[in-house]
């Protein structure tokens, strides 16, 4: 493991290990990273709506 591979947790250093196995596109798997980025914003701020009631 180098050490920028330190800096990344686990599973997203093996995620990117089998993009590059795969043959994906560098463009599309930006892509993924970006729809994914959203999801788990969105679904942050859901639970974050839903656990907390404004004044």
């Amino acid at each position: 493991m180098n050490t920028n591979e330190l800096d990344f947790p686990k599973e997203w250093v093996e995620l990117v290990k089998e993009a590059m196995k795969s043959g994906i596109k560098k463009e599309d798997f930006k892509k993924f990273l970006i729809k994914e980025k959203d999801k788990r914003e969105n679904k942050d701020l859901t639970y974050y709506n839903q656990n907390h009631y404004s004044v």
